[in-house]
């Protein structure tokens, strides 16, 4: 039912509808006004008439894979940017200007910016306990088959190990793994998300001081780079079998790991890294 309400209001926002309008010849304008609050599910004649007018298929009402259409979009593409710089500052200034604005957002982009929102609390105000109840709350309302959820389970994930809950951690990532194991790799995003969740996962691991397990994780990312040709979270990974391994490999090797993710660092443009680790280099050397 939420699914229609949203999807209706979306649609009809999008091609700047009033209520009245969306309704003349079709029905009531109470009766949008209900369906769109979630108080009225329309027989299946009216939603036919609603999505001749709207100009889409019944199915866009029903089919959770159609997403609508997101006002959020510049918001997005400019937040993934400031979230992979740890940027928060920048971040919370352009979530204060996305909710000042008051545009009709659907369920899955409030979703998205409730997202957002925990991750400053988070990480800009240590309001961790406030973080974690806002997600909780979020995820019970979005669609597993939503990418927003993915973002959302993995992100909760990530804030469970900070704070020692390890067995909601290890809950999460195994519902993390379970979903990713459903999705297109093609597809950049979930890709991503996928390396993303495997090298935190790595580093749980070696922090807990599980290490060869943490470097069979970090190993096994690395090769899904290398199959989909990408250096997403490569020069990390290495980074992990170089700190893991010192007791396993010989130098040499241990040293190879940190070459390559100095050279990854320095042709993609990550100076702190590159820095951290070629100091840490030298220090080995002394």
């Amino acid at each position: 039912m939420i699914n229609i309400a949203d999807k209706l209001k979306t649609k009809r926002k999008e091609y700047g509808l009033s209520q009245s309008e969306l309704a003349e010849g079709i029905c009531e304008q109470s009766q949008i006004s209900k369906i769109e609050r979630g108080n009225y599910m329309p027989t299946a004649i009216l939603l036919h008439k609603l999505a001749s007018r709207l100009n889409v298929t019944i199915d866009y009402f029903f089919d959770e894979q159609i997403e609508s259409v997101s006002n959020l979009k510049e918001f997005m593409r400019l937040s993934s940017r400031l979230l992979e710089d740890r940027n928060y500052k920048d971040l919370e200034y352009l979530y204060n200007l996305e909710k000042e604005k008051q545009s009709f957002l659907s369920l899955d982009e409030e979703s998205y910016l409730n997202w957002v929102h925990s991750i400053i609390l988070f990480y800009t105000y240590n309001e961790k306990d406030k973080a974690i109840s806002l997600l909780e709350k979020t995820m019970i309302s979005v669609s597993e088959k939503h990418s927003v959820y993915l973002k959302i389970l993995n992100t909760l994930a990530n804030f469970y190990s900070l704070v020692g809950r390890d067995d909601d951690y290890e809950r999460n990532y195994q519902k993390l793994i379970q979903l990713y194991s459903e999705k297109d790799f093609d597809s950049q995003e979930f890709l991503f998300g996928y390396i993303r969740t495997r090298y935190n996962y790595a580093h749980y691991l070696l922090a807990k001081g599980q290490t060869l397990q943490a470097i069979q994780i970090a190993i096994e990312t690395i090769e899904v780079c290398k199959e989909y040709e990408t250096s997403y979270q490569l020069a990390p990974l290495l980074i992990i079998v170089g700190n893991g391994g010192k007791d396993f490999l010989d130098s040499d090797e241990v040293n190879d790991y940190y070459v390559d993710a100095r050279d990854l660092s320095r042709i993609y443009g990550n100076k702190l890294m590159h820095l951290q680790i070629e100091k840490y280099m030298n220090d080995l050397t002394k």
